[in-house]
């Protein structure tokens, strides 16, 4: 199906159960990232040498690319129109903030270059790996000592394939939660108004294909060109 990043983005670890391969934190459509946690248990963010600001409504001037990447660390939260931080005043959002495989990467695409956001849906990598994008569950992928899922056999041959349960930002305030009770990974692929994302929980549901909203703040597993 293609070749990933043997750990998150903005990870200093692929080692399960090791919280430096939590890695960073994202918005759909965003190039900057957003810290995570300092525990692979517990909603305690990590520390930073700098302050960040509070999250900030998503409105005409606040939702937008310009203000996006002149204030980087500012987190923008949804906004009800179409449930995505970028505003358009209607149900409407842009997809292409961030691109599929289909057309050229996107410069908001965080990954390195030779690397880029994967494609999600029926046709996205997970669901390439896995032969369906169906939803399936098998508690014993859950590793509860580690927080996260090997993926081996899964995903890849390769003994580990190690998927920490990274948890996220929520949307409505930009607040960290779940971490060590779900993982939640971006595709570039839009959903409608939304976008497609592999989210797994702690009692071995695993959904390779399901849709959410672009505001959340989650982690990005990259896809070698």
């Amino acid at each position: 199906a293609g070749t990933m990043m043997d750990r998150n983005l903005g990870a200093t670890s692929a080692t399960p159960g090791d919280v430096g391969a939590l890695g960073l934190l994202y918005q759909w459509g965003r190039k900057d990232p957003f810290l995570g946690f300092s525990s692979i248990s517990s909603s305690i963010k990590a520390e930073s040498t700098i302050t960040w600001p509070s999250a900030v409504s998503s409105n005409s001037t606040n939702g937008t690319i310009e203000y996006a990447t002149a204030y980087p660390t500012t987190f923008i939260k949804y906004n009800s129109s179409n449930n995505d931080w970028y505003y358009t005043g209607s149900s409407t959002t842009d997809n292409t903030r961030w691109t599929t495989s289909t057309t050229t990467k996107s410069i908001y695409d965080p990954c390195p270059s030779g690397w880029r956001v994967p494609d999600g849906g029926d046709n996205g990598i997970w669901s390439k790996a896995l032969g369906s994008s169906s939803d399936f569950t098998q508690s014993s992928l859950y590793d509860y000592t580690n927080e996260g899922m090997n993926f081996s056999g899964k995903f890849g041959s390769d003994q580990t394939i190690w998927y920490p349960a990274s948890g996220c930002r929520d949307d409505l305030d930009g607040g960290l939660s779940n971490v060590g009770g779900n993982g939640y990974y971006w595709s570039a692929s839009p959903s409608s108004n939304s976008a497609c994302n592999l989210y797994f929980g702690s009692f071995g549901y695993v959904y390779p294909s399901i849709s959410s909203y672009r505001a959340f703040g989650r982690s990005v597993r990259c896809l070698q060109e």
